[in-house]
Order: structure tokens, then C-alpha cells, then sequence
């Protein structure tokens, strides 16, 4: 296979050198190009712990160098969400969630230097409330949900929809 044409290598090129790219750059961002941002964005920051912090589940077991947890909340907990100790002390991540639904549970990825191991059955995990989904968000929906409603539906114009309305009030 030969190499391409035009400037070769992967540098230089049409959406700016290197850092560059469409849309703002590099794989994460920042550096010049099309529509460059210019300069990085900042990077995540550690927010510290949660004003409050709401009991996520009891500890079953541990696997592969990770936690095993029963969820006892009503909400699910999002993926790479922080998993706490009452005192809100942060000893890992949440990294899979299992189970059916009315039965679930999800592994905790423990921070550097805290193990598995070292928790007993029952032992009680905490989460940030906000970090939780309702259990809506993963049921079926229902055949008569509303959907979105307003001015003219797909394909029905907008004086249609009016003149259906005013021949409805009329009866």
C-alpha cells in the first residue's frame, strides 16, 4: 500500500496541524484548526464529596478485585458514578450494573489502595442523590404515553390542526 498523497504523515493537512482537527481539536478538545477552540478546556476536576449522600446498596461479595453490591435504592445509579462510605469517604466507581430489574445489582471499581476484600456482607454503600436514575428510565413505555404535542404533527399543517380544533369546540 502506498502512502498518501498531498502532505503526508499525520500532521499538517487540511484541518489544521497537530493538536488541530474539525470542531475544536485533538481527541478531547482544545488546539487551533476549523472551528478550533483555541487552547484547552479545562479538565475534569474532582468535585469532593456531596453535600448529602443517600444509602445505594449493602455489600454482597467480592469478584475480580471488585465490590458486589445489592442495590437497596428505589433509583439506579449511573455508570462511573462515585460510590461512598457513610462518612463520605469515596472508595471506588461504579462500573457495571446487573440483574432484572426488580432485582439489581452493580459492581463498585474501588479506588487505589482499598480492597474488596476488606468489606463484610451487609456493609452499607452510599451515592450522591443526583446521581440517580428513576427506574421509569428503563421500563417500556406505554402504548398511550402522550408524545410531543403542539403547532401541526408530522405532515399536518398547521391550519389543519387549527380547524380541527375550532370544529371540536363548536360540538
Amino acid at each position: 500500500m502506498r502512502p498518501p498523497r498531498g502532505r503526508g504523515g499525520g500532521f499538517g493537512g487540511r484541518d489544521g496541524g497537530r493538536g488541530g482537527g474539525r470542531f475544536g481539536g485533538g481527541r478531547f478538545g482544545g488546539g487551533g484548526g476549523r472551528f478550533g477552540g483555541g487552547g484547552g478546556r479545562g479538565g475534569w476536576q474532582d468535585q469532593g464529596p456531596p453535600e448529602e449522600v443517600v444509602e445505594a446498596g449493602s455489600f454482597s461479595h467480592p469478584c475480580e478485585g471488585e465490590a458486589v453490591v445489592k442495590l437497596t435504592n428505589e433509583k439506579i445509579p449511573y455508570f462511573n458514578a462515585p460510590i461512598y462510605l457513610e462518612n463520605k469517604t469515596q472508595i471506588g466507581k461504579v462500573e457495571e450494573i446487573l440483574g432484572s430489574v426488580n432485582n439489581v445489582y452493580f459492581t463498585v471499581k474501588m479506588s487505589e489502595g482499598i480492597v474488596a476484600t476488606s468489606y463484610k456482607p451487609g456493609d452499607k454503600f452510599f451515592i450522591d442523590p443526583a446521581k440517580l436514575l428513576p427506574l421509569e428510565r428503563f421500563l417500556p413505555q406505554p402504548k398511550g404515553a402522550p408524545g410531543r404535542g403542539g403547532a401541526g404533527g408530522r405532515g399536518e399543517p398547521r391550519a389543519a390542526k387549527w380547524q380541527q380544533q375550532q370544529q371540536q369546540q363548536q360540538l
